[in-house]
């Protein structure tokens, strides 16, 4: 699972706070619109806490200072649930990349993309992904929409890694590119399997592996795509 934030979702509360009303049955125009955000902590917090079985929308809900009709009413069930929330990590952690180096990857060298990309993946895996990674593993062959989840995510992240592998070969920066869909899977699990593998055991890598580690295996990818640098 791609590259996430460690955010305030993680320091939730355990009783949420009372949700203010304008009239009977409504919000707040601002807790309204804090609500889905609350709805989504919620989830990544007692999903992380209990694993995917263990954890009801019913006491998501509670958790998030909402109705179960309220929950029910934007989720179809727990599947989407966790869709949404991989779906906000994925964002949060793509934004805060291009903040750092560029939306454009053309405009960026592609050591230097691959490598901030990498350090927030790892440290997503290790942070507010932790818990998911867990469940992925653990639960997956109990529960098939995991299983089709981690998968769709893993696709997407592949996916962003390809279009940038795309175009720096039109660049002509990686002239031994091969397959780019296939070297990006490689290049995605060359950054990211010790990690995840460590994740799922509960040891996630320290800082100070993640910075060792990531350089040395986006070196090692670019190398055999016959980078030489800009």
């Amino acid at each position: 699972m791609p590259v996430m934030l460690r955010t305030k979702a993680w320091e939730m509360p355990g009783k949420p706070k009372k949700i203010a009303r304008t009239g009977p049955g409504r919000l707040s125009a601002e807790d309204a619109a804090a609500l889905p955000d609350r709805l989504l902590d919620a989830a990544l917090e007692l999903f992380s806490a209990q694993g995917y079985a263990g954890t009801s929308m019913d006491e998501i809900a509670k958790k998030a200072g909402a109705s179960t009709k309220t929950l029910y009413s934007r989720y179809a069930g727990k599947a989407e649930l966790l869709q949404a929330v991989i779906a906000r990590i994925m964002a949060r952690a793509l934004a805060a990349h291009a903040a750092e180096t560029s939306p454009d990857p053309g405009q960026v060298d592609p050591r230097i993309f691959m490598v901030a990309l990498g350090r927030r993946m790892l440290t997503g895996l290790g942070g507010e992904g932790a818990g998911l990674i867990q469940i992925a593993f653990s639960e997956a062959r109990r529960a098939p929409e995991l299983a089709r989840i981690y998968n769709e995510t893993l696709k997407m992240g592949c996916g962003n890694i390809r279009r940038a592998l795309e175009i720096w070969k039109d660049q002509k920066l990686l002239p031994d590119l091969p397959d780019p869909e296939q070297a990006a899977a490689l290049c995605i699990s060359m950054m990211s399997d010790p990690a995840r593998i460590r994740t799922a055991m509960g040891q996630p890598l320290s800082k100070a592996e993640i910075d060792a580690h990531v350089p040395f295996a986006v070196d090692m990818f670019l190398r055999g795509c016959g980078y030489r640098g800009r």
